[in-house]
């Protein structure tokens, strides 16, 4: 599988080039059918595990199940020393989005809970969840030295965070000497889209002004919802009037079915699948980045490995997106 090269504490580690998701491990995926998901990802080359605290909270009994469904599967393989362990904390109370929860006290609080759901002393890369523009950064990067320095994680990352927020964090990092953010988690995949398409003003998702700073930064994103909950692949195989009216409102734009059509055209003149046309948009760009991708089953999880070791030219993926 393609890696991405990333320095995580005083290691350079290659990250595998498709991140497996976990949301609904534990809820709507059962932990048997989730344990043969993560062994089929392993032996297929895979290597880094993307959960969060606040997953399935809206479901009953499901907060912080993908966590502890990951902490059974580590405990029964035994091989927490050949997984990437990447977790998210200090998310807003789904209730109250707009009230940040970046105090030390709260991010303290979330990774100790992660950090016990998993079973480990440690995660690999531990992300804030979401930005608090009300609070400085150098609060919030005071903060993440210090559990940085405790030992219970080995490098920060942020999500849905705004461009210039992390390069204000950086510098301020560099300046005091605490670690920085090594990486991104933002909304990004082939089809554009909007926070306001989600229902989520909290998203960042990326457009050409977020996009410019990573390609100048060569600042690596990991992307979540890459394959646009499946709106290319579904759209291909089956038609648009098979897309949920969810999908439709998130995705369904001019720009996107110009872009559906390329995918359909690249996918059949060089044998691929859609989801690695797709997919490969992400992990063969000149953005340094990973797909974080979803599967609910077996058949889900093979298809997306299918962008496992594509290598899709730039000038491909520059015309995937604009023709």
């Amino acid at each position: 599988m393609r890696s991405l090269a990333m320095k995580l504490a005083d290691s350079t580690v290659d990250i595998s080039a498709i991140v497996l998701g976990t949301d609904y491990f534990g809820t709507r995926v059962p932990e048997k059918d989730v344990f043969s998901l993560l062994d089929i990802y392993m032996d297929a080359g895979g290597n880094c595990l993307d959960t969060a605290r606040i997953y399935t909270a809206h479901i009953p009994g499901g907060y912080g199940a993908s966590e502890r469904t990951l902490g059974s599967w580590l405990k029964a393989r035994n091989n927490r020393s050949k997984v990437i362990i990447s977790t998210k904390g200090g998310h807003p109370d789904p209730e109250r989005m707009l009230i940040g929860r970046l105090s030390r006290k709260e991010i303290e609080k979330d990774l100790d809970e992660s950090l016990r759901a998993l079973g480990v002393d440690y995660v690999d890369i531990y992300w804030l969840h979401r930005d608090d523009e009300s609070r400085p950064v150098e609060d919030i990067m005071e903060t993440l030295s210090i559990l940085t320095a405790s030992g219970k994680i080995r490098a920060i990352g942020c999500s849905n965070w705004k461009s210039a927020r992390i390069e204000e964090a950086n510098k301020l990092a560099l300046e005091a000497g605490y670690p920085s953010f090594i990486a991104s988690q933002i909304q990004w995949s082939l089809a554009e889209s909007t926070p306001e398409g989600w229902g989520d003003p909290t998203l960042v998702c990326m457009n050409e002004f977020e996009y410019g700073w990573y390609e100048k930064n060569h600042f690596p994103v990991f992307a979540y919802s890459a394959q646009s909950k499946g709106f290319f692949s579904r759209a291909a195989s089956m038609g648009l009037e098979y897309i949920n009216q969810k999908a439709l409102s998130r995705f369904s734009t001019p720009v996107n079915i110009e872009r559906l059509e390329r995918v359909k055209q690249y996918a059949g003149q060089n044998n691929l699948t859609v989801s690695a046309v797709t997919l490969g948009y992400i992990t063969c760009n000149r953005v340094p980045g990973v797909a974080i991708v979803g599967p609910k089953n077996e058949e889900q999880l093979r298809d997306t490995l299918t962008a496992a070791d594509v290598d899709i030219p730039q000038a491909d993926a520059d015309w995937l997106y604009g023709g």
